[in-house]
């Protein structure tokens, strides 16, 4: 796409109208954010999320007739179910009204003895490379502290243990490839046991399996300082309206997000860890905000959650667009 005006010089009167509507939108991003940005994509030639205007054009008659206001959220329900869709996870966000808070609940093991196997066989070559020094991991090592984390608290959670297998693998291939890690016998049956586990689970999980074809697909931009400010903004709030096993997730993910770069390295190597981190953060954050449409959860949350329900709407708000600007130009 090519800007609005080419090489030609915007006339006064429309220059001026253009700073002051872009003005007026950006005053009142709750209920006109949407159209802020997507008048400036196409006033700048960039606008390419038709699927997304075209959902919007979808909206019904008795939406638009309700004002700005009530459009503005049926677009946040849009972009949040269509954020959901792109990063898929087997699992399922849900709502305790008696306990006013969010938790993540995990699709069955299919086969609980291969898994039992595979864990184990994952557990026993970290246990191998632990054992010598020489092998460049220690229990503080990034690679370790994911492996230990998806044993003992993932074993019954096959879309966890997948991503937790993935990312720890990324990270020992990385470092293996750039020397960082000698390819010593211990590290590398640990990386094939990390590769034999996540494709037991795929094998045994086609959902799971499904998800990871569409996220190796997937591609985040490396974020902004300002982007990680939303991220860490948003952590006391997600830790506040959560059960103990999600915030204990939140508190791993956003801060593993917020201090790895996502973009691929010089060399050519993998990229770093990262996309599964940002996988769970934004597709629980789109299935929170889809939740929080519904009168029943915020009546409930207004009654007594920690945060108020419209700080915790325009939280995960934030999140939901923070998810779409990182996976532009995928």
């Amino acid at each position: 796409m090519t800007k609005l005006w080419l090489d030609l010089e915007v006339p006064t009167a429309i220059a001026q109208n253009h700073k002051m509507l872009v003005r007026r939108l950006a005053a009142d991003r709750a209920t006109w954010g949407f159209w802020h940005d997507w008048y400036l994509a196409m006033w700048e030639g960039r606008f390419t999320d038709w699927d997304l205007a075209i959902e919007v054009a979808k909206i019904p008659d008795d939406v638009w007739s309700q004002g700005a206001e009530a459009v503005a959220v049926e677009i946040e329900t849009v972009r949040a179910a269509r954020l959901r869709d792109a990063l898929p996870q087997a699992e399922i966000i849900e709502f305790g009204a008696d306990a006013l808070q969010f938790s993540a609940r995990p699709i069955p093991i299919i086969k609980p003895d291969l898994i039992g196997a595979t864990l184990q066989q994952v557990e026993d070559s970290l246990e191998d490379v632990l054992a010598s020094p020489s092998n460049g991991l220690s229990t503080t090592s990034r690679e370790v502290r994911v492996i230990e984390r998806t044993l003992r608290k993932y074993g019954n959670n096959p879309q966890q243990i997948e991503m937790g297998f993935v990312s720890a693998h990324a990270g020992l291939t990385r470092q293996i490839i750039v020397a960082d890690l000698p390819a010593s016998e211990e590290n590398l049956a640990l990386q094939a046991a990390l590769e034999e586990g996540a494709i037991a689970i795929r094998a045994t999980h086609p959902d799971v399996a499904e998800n990871r074809a569409i996220l190796t697909k997937r591609k985040f931009a490396e974020m902004s300082q300002e982007q990680k400010d939303v991220l860490a903004d948003a952590l006391p709030v997600l830790r506040a309206i959560s059960d103990q096993a999600l915030a204990d997730d939140w508190e791993h993910d956003i801060p593993a997000l917020i201090n790895t770069s996502m973009g691929p390295l010089p060399s050519g190597a993998p990229a770093l860890p990262g996309a599964d981190e940002a996988t769970r953060i934004f597709s629980r954050a789109a299935k929170i905000s889809i939740l929080l449409r519904s009168s029943e959860v915020i009546h409930a949350i207004d009654k007594g959650a920690p945060y108020k329900a419209a700080r915790i709407v325009l939280t995960v708000g934030g999140l939901v667009t923070l998810g779409w600007t990182l996976l532009a130009l995928v």
